[in-house]
Parts: structure tokens; C-alpha cells; sequence
């Protein structure tokens, strides 16, 4: 299963070219009639913009793509992004310690902040440049204003320029026509969890105006931690402090709160998401139940179409404003009362209170044109500018504001605008072109190429090509010859984290790389079945890792290794009958670091998913969801037992009545009540926590909703 899979899947499609090729008298109408009917059975839920800014069908995309709408939502019963997510084929979901965060893992590439994944609302990053991910107190994201979330796997910088490396989420949300009318909607299950939403559209003036609320509360699921970083270091010195054995600390309040107005050639949107977060297993791995994270993130948006345009040409103008924070309500305690550091006795616990505030700033315009033969042509160009505006740190530990040592016992100082901080405020600018051809070739092949120019201001300039050939081979299979390269831009905590004893930053660093070919191959032999195989391979070059050098204490993030990863993900869709719909993926890895020849460790080599919805009536529906994650090693140091792999079974049942005002769901997650568990890391064969991070057992939810 190396790159003879690639080379295997060419003569494949050339042996399907012999038996299936397109006679002359097949007119390029015939091919758009074809689809005009795939498009009137599939009722567009299988169109996707991500993959080139402008509509096309998933099996036409140049691009290895899923999507998933606000109906498949509901069904399934789920209730956040992650668990929509679980489902795409490749795309894993593991968890970290800290406050329980999501690390989404596409085709093998792990990271602990997981900044190798561009999450777009409405094709506007939500990425933080604290640590390049969507914030180090996420706190998840409900469901209720999606319309649809489509995914990219494999690279998308070409379009989207930095961190749509291993892949590209966008999430969209319900334009003021998609909700329609006024619902109210309540949820309670497990964990003392609370849902509530409201959601409203009608006119103001020329202009269709929407707003959807929603509110969730919970205290989270509770498993057990045996033992934690704490525990560790008591047997070491002699200490009792740890908490462990004792729960998860995983409670959450949400509020988030979406505006939109849709005019003829105008568009704005508002958000704001509110979070109140506990820690886990604990922010370096030691429970911390009093300790409250906190965020709120805020993004606007404004698109114009600009009217009167000649024949055949668009242009969009566009602006956005994104701010995010991560704070903390109660003190951040790092070690609980007591710990013993090596040096005396914590008697209130090792305190630090890193907060950090951000904001970002883009305009960009794209200029669209289709009047060319067989061409359509699209330019954009844009700017950034992203800035962490304030820096606040109070802590007992380390250098105070005046350089002197705190000793255990010292009483919380502020280092606050001192030179002892951990990250200095900074700013970031870059700005980008790019350009984008589709050329339908012939009948039954089309070209897209494209790249990307960036230019920032504190690393540099990068270029990011991508080339994708799309094949009708023949009227049921399209075939994809795939490949692209993107890039990872280093986040401020890799370039300028300073005064932190683990780990500091270095201004020298370069973006990290990668390259990807792919080959896939969509079947659809009638409208109720499909089946879609893509296999790639990738080369993951400059990982931006922290790394001690000899002699000296502190780790130093530094350009290091590479990686690389083949393998392949299968997927079908079939509506069985009128009343029952079955779809389904499998999904193999094989990643390793090329230094070592060693396999990356933590991400799953097998994965599957089976969903089962089945209309028993009009007005009652019944889902089964079915996730299975196997073989996931090690790392070579490690001693412990081989991770388990496990499957867990959803199940939801809905009623709602004929004319679909009121609806309820009974929705059970992990029905059999598995164990399941996520693998901590290990430092050279030491785990923080040995028996790894649970994940909820048996949950149970009711659900009413109301339309008027």
C-alpha cells in the first residue's frame, strides 16, 4: 500500500476509459441534462463552493470533498460540529486535555493545537494567531445555524492561502430564506445539559433579516481521571496533592447569537459566541475543578456585489472584522495546593492567568469572468491584518514584573506590560493574489489551475500552485487527478512566546509545506446510488516543532523533519428504498515520520462510519449512527497497554407532525455504554495521564421544537 496505489488507480481508470468511453454522438446537452436530473433528485445538497469560490457538483469539484446539511444534521441528532464531523471520511476527531478541545485529524496529520486545519464561517477564517488554531478555550459550536458544512481533504491554500493544509471546513449558515419562519427549540439530557434555541426571519424593507439564538449549559461529562501530571510528581518528591483519582472537569455555558441581512447585491452578517469553560483533565495535565476558562469571539462580514457589470463578468467586494479572547474568570491553578515543584511547596497551587486578546481585519475582491471560450477565469486579491492588541499575565511562578524570582509561597503578581510576560504584542500584515483558470477541455474534461501568492510581513512570502484534471469517463464516473501544495503560516506562540520556561518562540522560522497528489474517482450508476474512492499520498516538510538544544533547559520551536502519508477512503450513499438510506465510509492511513521510518503515533490507521435512517412513517424517523476507530499506535518509548480501539452506536428517533410544526426526538449516544478512550502523549515513555482521556459514556437527550 505505498505509491503503488496511485501508480494502480491509473491503469484502473484507463482499463474504465476502454469500456466506457463517450461515443461522438454524445452532445455536450445530453451531459447537461444528465445533470440537471442528478440535480433535481439530489436537490443540490451535493453542490459545493469551497473547493474553487463558485458552485459545483461534489462528483465535478476539483477537489476531494464532503458536504453535509442542515437536514442530515437533525437527523443524525447531533448536537455540535464534532459530532457532524466524525462522519467525513478520513477526518477523525480526537480530543486533547486541555478544557477537552477537539484536534481534527485528516489523512494522519496530528498536532497537539491542531493548526493544520482552516475552519471558515462562511468562507471566513475563524483561525486565532495565538497558537493558529480556533482558540485554546473553543468550547465547541452548536448546530442550529447551519445550513450546510462542506469539507475539503487535502490541500486548499491555492484559494485560501494560509493553514488549509491537511484541510478546509466551512461552515454555512441559514440565510434568512432557509429559516422561513419563527422556532423555538428545547433540549435536556445527560450531564444536566440544557439547549435551548430561537430562530426568526422576515422582511425589513428590501432587505431579508434573520436571527437565530441559542443557549447551552451543561456540566459536562464526568469520567474519571486514575491519575494525572500531580500524581506523577507526588511520587517523585513525597507529596499528596493530586486530585486524582476524580472527574473530568468539562462544564460549559454557551451563548452565541447570529444576524444576517440579504439584499439584492448586498450581504452582512454578525456574530458573537460567548464561552465559559472548564479544563478537563487539567491545562498541563492535572485536574483543576475551580478553574473557569473564558472566550468570546466576535466576526462581521459585509459582501457587495457590484451591479452593472458587463456581459459575462462579476465583481465582489468584501470586508470582514474577527476578534477573539481567551481569558480566565477564576485563576488558572497549573499544579493544585500543595505541589512541590523541586524547589518548596505551592501552598495555593501553581498559578498562571495567560490572556490573550485579538483582532483581524481583511478586505479582498474577486473579479469573475466566463466569456471566453471554454474558460472561466477567476482573480482576487485581498489584505490581512490580524494583531494581538493586549497581553495580560498574572502568575506566582517564574520571574515577577521587576525580573526577581518568585519563590514557592509567593503571593499572584501582574506582569502585565513588563518584559516578563509570556508574548509581546504583536501584529501581523500580508497581503495575496490569486488566479484561477477552469478550462473545459473537451466534452468530458475539464482543467482547473490555479495558485496563490502571500506576503507577510514577519516571515515572508510563499506560493501555493494547485492543478486538477476532472475526467467524465464515461456517463456513471467521473474520474480526478489531483494536486496541489499549502502552506502553514508559524503562529505567534511559535515565533515570539518568550519568559516561558517550557517552550520559546523563534522569529526565524519558515511556514511549514506540503505536498499532495490525489487520484479519485466518483461512480453514480443511478440516482439512487453512488460510490466515491480517493486515494492520496503527501509530503509534510518543515514541522514546525519545539525542540530542546543540548545544554539547554527551555524547548525552542525550530523548522524539523518530515512526515509523510498515503492511503485511501471509500464511500457510498444509497437510498435502498423509498423509506430507508444507508451511507457509509472506510478510511486507511498510513503516516510516518521519514527521519525514524517510524509510523505517527495517536491517529487511527482504520477508520469507518455507518449511517442508517429510516423513514417508518410520515411523520416518524428513526437514525442509527455507527463509528468505528481502530489501530492507532503508540509511541516507540511508551510501555503502556495498546490503546483499544473502539465503535460506538447513536440512535435517534424523531416524530413530527403533518404539517410539520412540532416535532420531538429521543436521541441516545453511545448506547451500549462503551469506554472509549482518546491516547495522551507520552514523553519519552512518561504519561501524564497513563490511562488516557475518556469520552462520554451512555447519554441520553429529549428534544421538543416548535414552528409558528
Amino acid at each position: 500500500m505505498k505509491r503503488n496505489i496511485l501508480v494502480s488507480s491509473v491503469l484502473i481508470a484507463l482499463g474504465l476509459n476502454h469500456t466506457a468511453l463517450y461515443a461522438d454522438v454524445y452532445e455536450s446537452n445530453y451531459q447537461s441534462d444528465l445533470e440537471d436530473e442528478f440535480m433535481d433528485y439530489y436537490g443540490g445538497e451535493e453542490f459545493v463552493s469551497i473547493a474553487t469560490g463558485t458552485q459545483k457538483s461534489v462528483s465535478k469539484a476539483p477537489a476531494v470533498a464532503s458536504v453535509i446539511t442542515a437536514d442530515q444534521i437533525r437527523l443524525m441528532g447531533a448536537t455540535d460540529i464534532d459530532e457532524i464531523l466524525e462522519n467525513v471520511p478520513g477526518l477523525h476527531v480526537t480530543r486533547r486535555s486541555n478544557s477537552n478541545s477537539p484536534i481534527y485529524v485528516i489523512r494522519g496529520i496530528f498536532t497537539r493545537f491542531n493548526p493544520q486545519v482552516l475552519m471558515l464561517i462562511n468562507g471566513i477564517p475563524i483561525t486565532n494567531i495565538f497558537v493558529g488554531n480556533r482558540g485554546q478555550i473553543w468550547g465547541g459550536m452548536p448546530v442550529e445555524a447551519i445550513s450546510r458544512i462542506e469539507v475539503i481533504r487535502g490541500p486548499g491554500s491555492a484559494v485560501y492561502g494560509a493553514d488549509a493544509f491537511s484541510g478546509t471546513i466551512n461552515i454555512i449558515t441559514k440565510t434568512p430564506d432557509e429559516i422561513g419562519s419563527t422556532e423555538f427549540g428545547a433540549r435536556y439530557g445527560s450531564f444536566n445539559t440544557w439547549d435551548t434555541w430561537f430562530a426568526t426571519s422576515g422582511k425589513l424593507g428590501e432587505y431579508s433579516a434573520s436571527m437565530v439564538y441559542e443557549y447551552h449549559d451543561t456540566d459536562g461529562h464526568n469520567e474519571i481521571i486514575d491519575a494525572d501530571a500531580q500524581t506523577r510528581l507526588d511520587s517523585l518528591l513525597g507529596t499528596n496533592a493530586s486530585l486524582a483519582p476524580g472527574p473530568m472537569v468539562n462544564f460549559r455555558t454557551h451563548h452565541d447569537l447570529r444576524l444576517e441581512l440579504h439584499g439584492e447585491n448586498l450581504t452582512m452578517r454578525a456574530g458573537i459566541q460567548e464561552r465559559e469553560v472548564g479544563t478537563g483533565a487539567g491545562i498541563v495535565e492535572a485536574l483543576s475543578p475551580s478553574t473557569v476558562g473564558a472566550s468570546t469571539r466576535i466576526n462581521a462580514d459585509v459582501t457587495y456585489a457590484v451591479p452593472n457589470m458587463p456581459e459575462n463578468a462579476s465583481l465582489t467586494l468584501s470586508g470582514n472584522y474577527f476578534s477573539a479572547t481567551q481569558e480566565y474568570d477564576s485563576d488558572l491553578i497549573l499544579y493544585p495546593a500543595g505541589t512541590d515543584l523541586g524547589g518548596g511547596v505551592y501552598p495555593d497551587g501553581v498559578v498562571g492567568n495567560p490572556e490573550v486578546f485579538e483582532r483581524h481585519y481583511r478586505g479582498a475582491a474577486v473579479y469573475s469572468y466566463d466569456g471566453y471560450k471554454d474558460h472561466e477565469i477567476r482573480l482576487g486579491t485581498g489584505y490581512n491584518f490580524n494583531e494581538i492588541y493586549k497581553v495580560q499575565e498574572s502568575k506566582n511562578f517564574a520571574l515577577g514584573p521587576n525580573g526577581e524570582v518568585l519563590l514557592p509561597g509567593s503571593p499572584i503578581v501582574d506582569v502585565s506590560d513588563t518584559p516578563f510576560v509570556f508574548l509581546p504584542e504583536r501584529a501581523r500584515e500580508s497581503y495575496y493574489f490569486y488566479g484561477q483558470d477552469i478550462w473545459q477541455i473537451s466534452n468530458d474534461w475539464e482543467m482547473t489551475t490555479g495558485v496563490r501568492y502571500d506576503k507577510y510581513n514577519d516571515f515572508g512570502s510563499t506560493a501555493n500552485p494547485r492543478l486538477a484534471l476532472v475526467w467524465s469517463t464515461s456517463l456513471k464516473l467521473t474520474t480526478k487527478f489531483l494536486y496541489g501544495k499549502a502552506f502553514r503560516a508559524p503562529s505567534f506562540a511559535n515565533l515570539y512566546n518568550i519568559n516561558n520556561p517550557a517552550a520559546l518562540g523563534n522569529p526565524d522560522l519558515n511556514p511549514e509545506k506540503i505536498e499532495t497528489t490525489e487520484i479519485a474517482f466518483d461512480y453514480r450508476p443511478s440516482s439512487s446510488f453512488n460510490a466515491a474512492l480517493s486515494l492520496f499520498h503527501y509530503e509534510w516538510k518543515d514541522i514546525i516543532r519545539f525542540q530542546r538544544d543540548p545544554g539547554e533547559i527551555a524547548t525552542v520551536a525550530q523548522n524539523t523533519g518530515k512526515n509523510s502519508g498515503e492511503g485511501f477512503e471509500l464511500e457510498f450513499n444509497w437510498k435502498a428504498s423509498s423509506q430507508l438510506d444507508l451511507q457509509g465510509n472506510f478510511s486507511y492511513q498510513d503516516s510516518k515520520n521519514d527521519e525514524t521510518d517510524l509510523v505517527v503515533d495517536m491517529v487511527p490507521r482504520w477508520q469507518s462510519h455507518l449511517l442508517i435512517n429510516y423513514q417508518m412513517s410520515d411523520t416518524w424517523n428513526m437514525n442509527w449512527s455507527i463509528n468505528h476507530i481502530a489501530n492507532r499506535d503508540r509511541d516507540i518509548s511508551d510501555n503502556r497497554q495498546e490503546i483499544e480501539d473502539y465503535t460506538l452506536f447513536n440512535f435517534t428517533l424523531r416524530w413530527h407532525d403533518i404539517n410539520d410544526q412540532f416535532s420531538t426526538a429521543l436521541i441516545v449516544k453511545n448506547i451500549f455504554n462503551k469506554d472509549a478512550r482518546e491516547p495522551t502523549p507520552s514523553n519519552n515513555g512518561v504519561a501524564n495521564i497513563p490511562g488516557d482521556l475518556p469520552l462520554p459514556r451512555r447519554n441520553i437527550s429529549l428534544e421538543v421544537r416548535y414552528k409558528f
